[in-house]
């Protein structure tokens, strides 16, 4: 298969989004805040086996009891006549406050993937409505909304399977139907509440979350481009003249980069912001050179 075909197949959203989200800075802050939002300078250790079934127990228990209040006796949202208890936030509190440490239950996929499974099942429910006989149909638009939704969640790296669930009832449920789109920001707000306690309650004896956005080093993705500005500005003048060569001699499985020679095998189909980086690389090795060979040249002047 072509490699332009498999990088397409291979998509992964990550690539784009992490060249613009800041690293993390909570080990910034007070320690009293940044433990509260996970961060540990030690080594964290879960604790005891029945130490975490307390904090699941009590983390759900609170969870749950706050969100069925606010739907219950809140002014601003009894009006919109929710259900008693939507009941996807049930399989988000075993996440949230027990299965903690798995990347289905970190801030990002927690929030991110119940409000695109909810906005997913009302435009779903919405496309359905407009046939005439749709609640002859509400089974298959209860498995088109998680089949899309799933597919969403896992093109925007935010799977948590709840959302599977919040949206199958935005197509079959009568009371969160009759909500129409109100029902995106309530399942937004109470997946914050939760996320919110579960920082509250779980970083008491253990550590959540993980990671608020990516387990990957967004501080290196840094590095690398302050590593590539100062090769197009600082190497400019070593960079002028030099050339990059295609090559059937070279191993069709290896980039070769050194000082002088860029060796790009003919198999490989590289666009242009790879050779640039590419590119880049050698100028900082060529710079690296030069500098290493005027000391020599001013002691074999003395």
């Amino acid at each position: 298969m072509h490699p332009r075909i498999l990088t397409v197949l291979d998509y992964d959203i990550d690539t784009h989004l992490n060249r613009i989200v800041p690293y993390s800075r909570i080990s910034r802050l007070p320690k009293p805040i940044s433990r509260f939002l996970g961060y540990r300078e030690e080594e964290y250790k879960e604790p005891t086996r029945l130490v975490v079934v307390f904090w699941s127990f009590l983390g759900s228990l609170i969870g749950l009891l706050t969100i069925g209040a606010l739907y219950k006796y809140a002014p601003g949202l009894k009006k919109w006549h929710p259900p008693i208890m939507v009941a996807s936030l049930g399989a988000s509190a075993i996440l949230d406050y027990n299965s903690i440490r798995t990347p289905l239950a970190q801030p990002r996929n927690a929030i991110l993937g119940q409000t695109f499974s909810a906005l997913t099942g009302v435009i779903i429910h919405k496309l359905f409505h407009l046939n005439s006989n749709w609640e002859e149909l509400q089974w298959v638009a209860g498995a088109v909304a998680c089949a899309v939704s799933s597919a969403i969640m896992a093109t925007t790296n935010t799977v948590h399977p709840p959302g599977g669930a919040t949206a199958v009832l935005a197509t079959t449920n009568a009371e969160i139907i009759a909500m129409g789109w109100i029902y995106i920001p309530f399942v937004l707000m109470s997946s914050a509440i939760m996320l919110a306690l579960a920082c509250l309650l779980n970083n008491i004896q253990r550590a959540y979350p993980v990671y608020w956005w990516t387990p990957a080093n967004l501080r290196k993705e840094k590095v690398i481009d302050d590593l590539e500005k100062v090769s197009t500005n600082a190497s400019e003048k070593v960079l002028r003249g030099q050339s990059m060569a295609r090559t059937s001699n070279a191993d069709s499985d290896s980039v070769v980069i050194s000082p002088h020679h860029l060796y790009i095998p003919d198999s490989f189909d590289l666009d242009g912001d790879e050779l640039a980086i590419l590119s880049r690389l050698q100028a900082r090795l060529r710079w690296d050179y030069a500098m290493d060979e005027r000391p020599r040249a001013h002691s074999s002047d003395s």
